[in-house]
């Protein structure tokens, strides 16, 4: 279809549809979606404004650069909704390259519904419901066009069309348009409790010749112009820790047969957890420009044991197999895996780790000579920490097994991490040997460093040398990035940041690589993008921003806009949150986390928090104290030191401590005051004194063995107990102890009788 008639077709949608539309954008989106009434909040906003570029060159080549302005902002409108955009748009040589640009409003009621709608560049995720496995990857949509959502309680509808993007560049991130038109509808309910389900349509249309144009975005196998599939996802949560998935999909029409099904269960304890799953997708089953998603089958199954506190195993297997169209074409792809290993700490405080992990692989047919490669790798690790030190050594065998010759990679490592509050350094040096068909002894450098004076700060990260092992099946980063950058402060929302940084491409991106690796090495990113990335020249970056607000303004967090997957110089930073109970422990929603003092977040109702686009290098992640809720207590270990690698996950785990209360009371004889009698808790020393009425109550207590005793010297005159003058038991949150109860009498003391002997009376008598 020509672009003329597309745009003849759009206008008539917009002048039949253009009295409904008037009618949803005043009312359009509310803070929040699914709310059930727009909280009476005053209006304010934020922006950001900046101004930024990049430039590369090498030798004798031309210097080339990209360089533009952007506008983010943020403006709350009560009564109407959140109202945001994004204005991104660069130079670079002689032509013009647009970044992420979008207008949205979200949140407003209008027919019963809270509605969202989005113009300009749109993103919309492929998992309608939770997705609570690692193994698979599901691309993000990136479109531009537009995107409508509407949603009320358990209930929510989107519909969405335009032109496929994926994000380029490095730090300065600009959409490239693919000839791929995607167009799609959804439908998530809550059925029940613990029952969610979703059901999507999705179209994907392209020309025939911008299929043959485009080999790099059209992988081999998926050449039909209109694709049209149909997907239905389920979650079902039975108990709190139990998770089921089901999730069924086919192409409709001409092309591929093939019903595409996963289905698996995860089930995450305190001492043990596990994921099993089995997937069966065709080539068709979600055929997005650029990625290879889809395409294998096989089960998959991985678990966590931890034995004792300080000591963890865990193990996982998988089976894949692609080409379920059986189409002589295309090769066939079989891969075997298997990971087992444990973590543990030793005297001396040392932490040990160990580990074994398998990878056999198949190619055959598709014109291409039969392969096979039996791999293995071991793995030893130590590390102890000193003072500000943390000393860590590793050794490494790798043992390959290609039809070129078997291959043996020996490496052994070691490293110093050194930390202070506004310093880190961690340096890693690795001696590796190779033989096989050749020998060869190499050593490659890797460290890192970051330091921050006031509102001057400065970070750095260099790798030199062969990175051997990341050239693999075993590569778990699919770049080498080194940085130096400094980011200052310079007066009250103006921020300067430059950096001189050198992406590169640790390993081929071919469809052998990507089925073993997408869901490692490649983080999720769309191998067109990936190879787009990987520049080899040095880059410099810089960037000048300002940020202002407005009105009662937004909280600071609300202002990152969706930085770039194709950034390698960013990570992720993740972790769990669990209360340590004597009933057993369980994930904790609610609890805020800060990064490096400023971030926050808070986590699900899974107990979980993530902050994404983390600049690489030493970070703290730590639980804020201060809005920590008042039913906690921090662990022994409130905040951790992690290290962000690019394009990789970090974890930082950590206790919370739940809290109890008991009350009770103490009764006496009718009339007697009840006021001021102190009651004292062991252990810890705490007391408190008795209301009017004999009550008490101690609150913010830790779990364990209490023991409750009334002082006696504070009884009224002449008080005495009947009751036990102390009471022991244990005590558990959840679970409040019965109200503990003192009684006590007043005796009272009668003064002796004394006989007088009256003689005058005796007399008479």
């Amino acid at each position: 279809m020509s672009t003329q008639v597309r745009w003849s077709r759009l206008r008539s949608l917009i002048r039949s549809r253009g009295r409904v539309w008037l009618a949803v954008l005043p009312a359009a989106m509310a803070v929040a979606y699914g709310q059930s009434e727009i909280p009476a909040l005053s209006s304010g906003g934020q922006g950001e404004i900046a101004f930024q570029g990049s430039y590369q060159g090498a030798g004798a080549q031309p210097l080339l650069n990209i360089t533009g302005a952007t506008f983010h902002f943020q403006e709350l409108l009560p009564g109407v909704g959140l109202l945001s955009g994004d204005l991104e748009g660069y130079n670079s040589q002689t032509r013009f390259d647009a970044g992420e640009n979008f207008l949205q409003l979200r949140g407003a009621p209008w027919m019963g519904e809270y509605w969202t709608i989005t113009g300009g560049d749109f993103r919309a995720p492929a998992n309608l419901v939770e997705f609570p496995f690692n193994n698979i990857f599901n691309p993000e949509i990136q479109g531009r066009g537009f995107e409508v959502q509407a949603a009320h309680g358990d209930s929510q509808y989107t519909f969405f069309a335009g032109d496929q993007t994926l994000t380029a560049g490095l730090r300065v991130a600009y959409r490239i348009m693919t000839p791929q038109r995607v167009t799609g509808f959804s439908a998530v309910r809550k059925l029940a409790p613990h029952l969610q389900i979703g059901a999507r349509a999705l179209e994907f249309q392209a020309s025939p010749q911008a299929i043959l144009d485009n080999p790099f975005l059209f992988p081999t196998g998926r050449n039909l112009p209109l694709v049209r599939t149909l997907a239905v996802q389920s979650l079902y949560t039975p108990v709190k820790r139990l998770k089921i998935y089901v999730e069924g999909s086919r192409p409709m029409g001409d092309g591929s047969a093939v019903t595409s099904e996963f289905g698996g269960l995860a089930w995450d304890g305190s001492a043990f957890s596990w994921k099993a799953d089995y997937t069966h997708q065709g080539i068709l089953y979600f055929p997005l420009a650029g990625y290879f998603a889809g395409d294998r089958a096989g089960p998959f199954a991985e678990g966590h044991w931890r034995a004792r506190r300080r000591l963890e195993f865990y193990g996982s297997a998988n089976q894949y197999r692609n080409n379920l169209e059986h189409d002589n074409s295309l090769p066939a792809l079989t891969s075997w895996g298997t990971s087992a290993g444990a973590t543990g700490w030793l005297p001396q405080n040392l932490s040990a780790s160990v580990n074994l992990s398998t990878i056999r692989f198949s190619e055959v047919g598709g014109g291409e000579t039969a392969a096979m490669s039996n791999n293995s790798q071991i793995q030893a690790s130590l590390a102890r920490p000193l003072r500000r030190h943390t000393l860590h050594a590793q050794w490494s065998e790798i043992l390959l097994g290609a039809a070129g010759g078997p291959q043996r990679q020996r490496s052994t490592e070691a490293g110093d991490s050194f930390q202070r509050k506004h310093f880190s350094l961690d340096g890693t040096l690795r001696y590796q040997q190779v033989s096989g068909s050749s020998q060869r002894n190499s050593i490659f450098f890797r460290g890192r460093a970051q330091a921050g004076w006031g509102r001057l700060s400065a970070y750095g990260n260099l790798e030199v040398g062969n990175d051997l092992a990341n050239q693999t099946l075993f590569s778990t980063s699919a770049y080498r990035t080194s940085v130096v950058g400094v980011a200052w402060r310079v007066a009250r929302g103006w921020n300067l940041q430059t950096e001189m940084f050198r992406n590169t491409l640790n390993l081929a991106i071919n469809p052998q690589s990507i089925f073993l690796l997408e869901n490692g090495a490649l983080g999720g990113i769309s191998p067109a993008t990936a190879s787009l990335s990987s520049m080899r020249q040095w880059q410099f970056y810089f960037r000048l921003s300002k940020q202002i607000r407005w009105g009662a303004g937004l909280p600071s967090e609300n202002l990152a806009h969706g930085a770039t997957q194709a950034a390698a110089l960013v990570g992720t930073i993740e972790g769990v949150v669990r209360a340590k109970a004597l009933a057993g422990n369980w994930n904790v929603s609610g609890i805020p986390v800060s990064l490096d003092g400023g971030r926050i977040a808070v986590t699900g109702a899974d107990g979980r928090y993530s902050f994404d686009n983390v600049p690489e290098g030493a970070h703290e992640v730590a639980l804020l104290l201060a809005e920590l809720p008042a039913d906690f207590d921090p662990g022994e270990t409130h905040q951790a030191n992690v290290a962000v690698e690019p394009r990789r996950t970090a974890h930082a785990d950590f206790y919370v401590l739940p809290l109890a209360s008991i009350t009770g009371q103490v009764s006496g004889p009718e009339g007697v005051p009840l006021e001021d009698i102190v009651i004292r808790m062991a252990p810890g020393g705490r007391y408190t004194t008795t209301a009017k009425d004999g009550s008490f109550a101690f609150y913010n207590i830790r779990e364990g063995d209490c023991v409750l005793a009334l002082d006696t010297q504070t009884l009224p005159d002449g008080g005495v107990l009947i009751s036990p003058a102390s009471i022991s038991f244990q005590l558990q949150a959840g679970n409040p102890p019965l109200p503990v109860g003192f009684k006590f009498s007043i005796r009272t003391r009668q003064k002796p009788i004394r006989r007088v002997l009256d003689l005058d009376t005796l007399s008479r008598k």
